[in-house]
């Protein structure tokens, strides 16, 4: 009989734990664990910001625009068990995104960008799944025509736990494609942390940042951007899980955005500075 994978520990990390020794106040063991956390969050973070602020010269010739936004996402994924025993091994992924932004001085946030997912994955081990998508972006920029994206990607995912929550790693190769040009290649790489607190397991500190890069240069659309640094997101919050197969993430996120011409002296930043609402649901 064929073996079947281990279900996913996707929703819910579980942290490892240490174990008191003889001779040992486990009071003084959760509070030395606790001061070690803490120094690992704030590096962590530390480091996200860093990424955050790509290796900018900020000289008069630099130029930053900033702009404010809220951004929404939903995510469902899970295996196709349900369908036949045969396909455990075989997840979908469905995602829909909505972005607002302040850009149109007539309206405090108005709609600008969405994104619609779909995706097939194979789950190597109760860890690793590799995938295979199609993305759907239209974006509407206030002044701007109306411009729809669409990309086929491969990924890789590893989510493994740690002592201080679970982390996942992810690897993107996205092909673009706009008003039929030649397409764009752009790989992403996301680390992500999510740590539930001892006081409440519920409640958890949710850290990631994603970092953008242009493989080739479209010199038919620089909508496409050129080779080279693309953009940064980074994300600060908190996640709230209600069962093993629902969880919220609300936080503040970054978007740096390369604006800038290589055949154009100066570089210009676009700084989305933004509330993130994400729900992510599960089945098995």
């Amino acid at each position: 009989m064929r073996k079947t994978l281990k279900r996913q520990h996707i929703l819910k990390p579980r942290p490892a734990r240490l174990k008191a020794s003889k001779g040992w106040r486990g009071n003084g063991i959760r509070k030395n664990t606790l001061r070690l956390n803490l120094l690992i969050f704030l590096s962590t973070a530390l480091s996200i910001t860093c990424l955050a602020a790509p290796s900018l010269s900020f000289a008069s010739s630099t130029q930053i625009i900033e702009a404010a936004g809220f951004w929404t996402q939903a995510v469902a994924e899970g295996n196709l068990s349900h369908a036949s025993e045969s396909l455990s091994n075989i997840r979908l992924w469905l995602e829909g995104q909505g972005r607002f932004n302040n850009a149109n001085p007539m309206s405090n946030m108005n709609w600008y960008q969405g994104m619609a997912r779909a995706a097939l994955g194979y789950a190597i081990t109760d860890r690793l799944t590799v995938w295979a998508g199609y993305t759907y972006s239209p974006t509407e920029n206030h002044g701007m025509g109306y411009i729809g994206e669409q990309d086929v990607w491969p990924a890789i995912r590893y989510i493994f736990p740690t002592s201080i929550g679970s982390v996942t790693l992810r690897e993107m190769m996205e092909s673009r494609f706009v008003r039929g040009d030649a397409p764009g290649v752009r790989s992403r790489s996301l680390i992500k942390l999510i740590h539930p607190f001892e006081f409440e397991p519920r409640l958890g500190l949710v850290l990631w940042d994603e970092a953008f890069f242009n493989l080739n240069n479209v010199t038919n659309n620089p909508l496409l951007g050129y080779s080279g640094f693309n953009q940064n997101r980074a994300f600060a919050g908190l996640s709230w899980t209600f069962d093993q197969n629902v969880r919220l993430e609300f936080g503040y996120m970054n978007q740096m955005v390369n604006k800038s011409n290589p055949n154009v002296d100066g570089s210009i930043y676009g700084s989305l500075n933004a509330i993130s609402a994400s729900v992510f649901m599960g089945w098995q």
